[in-house]
């Protein structure tokens, strides 16, 4: 049987330029990947960034043209409240009285004026980690400030004037006939209501006296609420500003 022998071969050592040459290669590929992935990720997050900006923006709009709307229909119940009240408890005994009386308690007997916020790009920030993607901080903390105000200020506020609305609603019903609340028109809440009737079911000083105190109870937390609306419409419009000062979004 015949053996083959392999021939020696002799290497020779490699310098020490082409092993640096080789880790040159290694490092440059994997620093330029890094490179690569990182831009990837930034111009992902910049772009998921505008896109929270640009949504923010709606909201905020959204939310500043419903409130100056809520403003007014609440100025407006303010003033039939303040109405309601200059009649004195004992000229409800005279028919015409009541029907100037009614005339303004069914108004705000009928309707409570309450804002929600609208807060799906916030939603979409807290659940998404999408606060990690925006870069200035001071937009993140304008954000974070007008929720956490709507929160503690305006919604709370706004439960404690639907509390009070609540309760002048059950002693109204309690102390005369009311009408079927309208959809929205005035005209209809007015067109069908009793005149030179007797609507009050129950006319004692008392009685009178405790809805009296509570039509003024829910025109003090109106006044709370709206003053808090209105902080927040504020804050609202500068965030605004904020956003267009470093975004610029489009088609807002």
């Amino acid at each position: 049987m015949e053996v083959h022998h392999h021939p020696d071969i002799h290497h020779k050592p490699k310098k020490w330029k082409e092993y640096f040459l080789e880790f040159l290669m290694i490092f440059l590929a994997v620093t330029l990947g890094f490179f690569a992935e990182s831009l990837r990720e930034n111009i992902v997050n910049s772009h998921k960034e505008h896109q929270y900006m640009t949504s923010m923006v709606t909201d905020l709009k959204r939310d500043t043209a419903e409130l100056s709307q809520y403003l007014a229909w609440q100025q407006y119940d303010m003033s039939k409240m303040d109405s309601a009240l200059k009649i004195p408890v004992e000229k409800l005994n005279y028919i015409d009285m009541q029907d100037i009386f009614y005339h303004h308690f069914v108004y705000f007997y009928s309707w409570v004026f309450l804002f929600y916020q609208n807060d799906n790009t916030f939603t979409q920030l807290k659940n998404e980690g999408g606060f990690n993607v925006i870069r200035y901080k001071a937009i993140t903390d304008s954000i974070g400030g007008l929720e956490l105000f709507y929160n503690q200020q305006v919604k709370l506020n706004g439960n404690y004037y639907n509390d009070d609305y609540k309760k002048v609603e059950e002693l109204g019903a309690h102390i005369m006939i009311m009408p079927e609340p309208p959809v929205w028109s005035e005209d209809t809440l007015y067109k069908f209501y009793p005149r030179h009737v007797e609507v009050l079911t129950r006319n004692d000083r008392p009685s009178l006296e405790e809805l009296y105190s509570w039509i003024r109870n829910e025109k003090g937390t109106l006044r709370v609420y709206m003053s808090n609306e209105k902080i927040y419409r504020e804050a609202a419009i500068r965030l605004i500003g904020q956003i267009y000062n470093k975004y610029h979004p489009k088609n807002n």
